[in-house]
């Protein structure tokens, strides 16, 4: 995913040529679904790609998928320990937005989950009784 910029100063300086290393790696194919980095298309329901081909693929999508929208696969650099300082080649993948995401799912919602605690006090309040 993006590197967002309170997270930009996590990264090292040379993070630019550890992802270039990761994507030659993974021969420029996101390394869990095999989607090749910036080919057009489609997902399909099942979760497949169809690679865009003009009008071809166009007449297709009227016809048979209507709510299908032409995307761009652009490959992101996941960190499996989701710890963006550790930077081993055996903790980085290659991998497309949708596997990024999937991947990240789980410990999103907990991120989600322990900020709303954090705003609510609950977390807090939580803490405050297990110290008594």
């Amino acid at each position: 995913m993006p590197i967002k910029a309170e997270n930009k100063k996590l990264y090292p300086k040379n993070w630019k040529e550890i992802r270039k290393a990761i994507l030659q790696r993974a021969n420029n194919k996101c390394e869990f679904c095999g989607v090749p980095n910036h080919i057009k298309g489609f997902r399909t329901l099942s979760g497949g790609f169809v690679k865009y081909e003009g009008e071809k693929t166009d007449k297709f999508l009227k016809e048979y998928y209507p709510q299908g929208k032409i995307i761009k696969i652009v490959l992101t650099i996941a960190h499996l320990d989701h710890n963006p300082e550790n930077n081993n080649p055996e903790n980085l993948r290659a991998l497309c937005q949708k596997c990024h995401l999937n991947y990240d799912k789980e410990h999103h919602a907990e991120t989600r989950r322990k900020t709303k605690e954090l705003k609510s006090g609950q977390l807090k309040l939580i803490k405050e009784q297990t110290n008594e």
